[in-house]
């Protein structure tokens, strides 16, 4: 089975289980445990940091609970604590692994540049005191599709098996005049820490103090050797994850 989640990720310590405090997957696996009458465990399409958000997670797990569709997902939505919101449930092929059979992902960074006061979104939004060049931010966006080396946004000490090389199929920004603006990045895979820090960069871009080709050439070298901001947890979303065949999950369909 496979269900799609949205989840706020300041009320969590991330995805992963951990020996202390709460995570997403504990919370999901605690109240499908108790549905299913049998110990549950489930795999995300990826793993997310705390205070990273998702409207578009993706996990699968098995079960011999003869529990009807129908009634597990009006367990889980009265079970599941508020900060979690189930937006599908469903059979899938045998063998589906969320995780092994994405083939793309986006994410969705939120930035409000040169922002009045206060926005009453801390966690939610990225907010800068300071205004931000949107021509320069398309300019470096521009040119990101393509396979990319993705080495050097990384954060240090990153472990990755096999090449760190991706495709980046789609990097966009669109504004909201006097709002949030919102970064768009799909691309087949991601390495941890990597949009928040190619987001770090292109508000050094914005700022007027890098040129937008200063991220193809850290790109290039493999290395961040124009060190800037992280951009914090609380502006990113996982926003959908795609593969081979839509998974027709109740009313989520992806």
């Amino acid at each position: 089975m496979a269900l799609v989640l949205a989840y706020c990720g300041d009320a969590f310590l991330g995805w992963q289980v951990q020996p202390k405090g709460s995570t997403v997957q504990g919370a999901l696996e605690s109240c499908l445990t108790r549905l299913c009458n049998e110990p549950i465990r489930v795999a995300a399409s990826g793993r997310t940091d705390a205070g990273v958000h998702a409207w578009g997670q993706v996990a699968s797990f098995t079960t011999n609970s003869n529990l009807s569709l129908e009634r597990m997902e009006k367990g889980l939505k009265a079970m599941l604590p508020p900060e979690v919101c189930l937006r599908g449930l469903g059979q899938v092929r045998p063998g589906f692994h969320a995780r092994y059979d994405a083939k793309a992902k986006t994410y969705d960074y939120f930035i409000w540049p040169g922002k009045k006061g206060r926005l009453f979104l801390q966690n939610r939004v990225w907010d800068l005191d300071r205004d931000l060049n949107a021509g320069r931010i398309k300019e470096a966006l521009a040119g990101l599709p393509g396979d990319r080396d993705l080495r050097a946004m990384a954060s240090q000490g990153v472990e990755v098996k096999g090449s760190t090389v991706r495709r980046v199929l789609a990097a966009e920004l669109a504004q909201e005049p006097g709002g949030p603006w919102r970064i768009s990045l799909t691309a087949t895979g991601f390495l941890r820490h990597v949009v928040r820090n190619l987001v770090g960069t292109l508000a050094q871009i914005g700022w007027g103090k890098l040129p937008p080709e200063a991220l193809f050439d850290m790109l290039e070298a493999g290395n961040r050797f124009h060190p800037g901001p992280k951009a914090p947890a609380g502006g990113l979303y996982l926003n959908r994850v795609y593969y081979d065949h839509p998974l027709h999950l109740n009313t989520q369909v992806l």
